[in-house]
């Protein structure tokens, strides 16, 4: 709690009584004729008090994604994570973050079990859920592609059209805006997975052809799990650009109060340098940021 104190001296007429000390022609300093003072002195302490303004706090939600999101305990909670996390900072907003799979994320936020998660667009299309979220501020967009191994595709794999595709086997992970991306094709043989390291490991196995993931997630895991044989991997070219947005629970956020906050928040960190810095750190310097991952007001 934070004290204000005013404290007034005067006398009876309002004004300091002086005594002057010096010479004959009153040059000299001033000081207090202090037992003027104590006789007239009055004081008054006027005391108000106040409650500090705390920063406000949102519980956000977020699934493992490394490295877009992921649960460390380390200052570092992934790319996407990073940006909403200095988006909400710079709007005085503290964050709770937490993490789930991404079936209850969504279920935690369309209950309002949550009040914000962070995730695509297509994680809330089906309209029980979409009727109680409210997508607000795209954060980024994250490159969405196929990994193959070049010892059993030597010619490469630039078509992936969907005639293409209905001829291989695709990994990807269950529940995630990829995979319903994907289920959109019909006649894909998907394989579903719950991890990222299950669906890397059976592309190595070659028990599924192509996996379907953000560029830099599966170079994340193929460089961690496979560090030796790294280099007899590729991928292919985008075959979709997805977003990481904001979206907020209308039960919690009703009024939209924390998706504006985190909307002055984000156009803070564009102005001060700091969302390219950020970006800059996941794809290893500002030169290599596709122009594609940044949201239309960046490019």
């Amino acid at each position: 709690m934070a004290m204000r104190v005013a404290v007034c001296i005067g006398d009876a007429a309002g004004t300091m009584a002086l005594r002057r000390e010096g010479g004959a022609m009153g040059h000299g300093r001033e000081r207090p004729g202090w037992r003027s003072l104590a006789r007239w002195l009055t004081v008054l302490g006027v005391l108000t008090a106040g409650s500090v303004d705390a920063a406000d706090r949102v519980e956000l939600g977020a699934f493992e994604y490394p490295p877009i999101y992921q649960d460390t305990s380390g200052p570092d909670k992934g790319l996407a994570i990073d940006l909403a996390l200095a988006a909400f900072q710079a709007a005085n907003v503290e964050v709770d973050l937490r993490f789930y799979p991404v079936a209850r994320m969504i279920h935690y936020l369309e209950t309002g079990a949550v009040t914000c998660a962070i995730g695509g667009q297509v994680l809330y299309e089906d309209p029980a859920v979409a009727a109680n979220v409210r997508v607000g501020s795209v954060i980024l967009y994250v490159l969405q592609t196929f990994f193959y191994d070049r010892r059993r595709f030597s010619d490469g794999f630039a078509d992936i059209s969907p005639d293409r595709l209905r001829g291989v086997s695709i990994g990807a992970l269950n529940s995630s805006g990829i995979m319903r991306t994907l289920q959109r094709m019909p006649g894909l043989k998907l394989i579903p997975n719950t991890s990222h390291e299950g669906s890397a490991r059976q592309l190595a196995a070659g028990r599924i052809d192509l996996w379907a993931i953000v560029d830099l997630t599966g170079q994340h895991f193929l460089t961690t799990l496979f560090p030796e044989e790294v280099g007899a991997y590729a991928r292919t070219a985008p075959f979709n650009r997805g977003d990481v947005s904001l979206t907020c629970s209308r039960t919690r956020d009703a009024d939209g109060f924390y998706a504006g906050k985190f909307a002055e928040g984000l156009a803070l960190i564009k102005k001060n340098g700091s969302f390219r810095r950020i970006m800059a750190k996941y794809y290893g310097g500002a030169q290599r940021i596709p122009s594609e991952a940044l949201p239309a007001d960046m490019r």
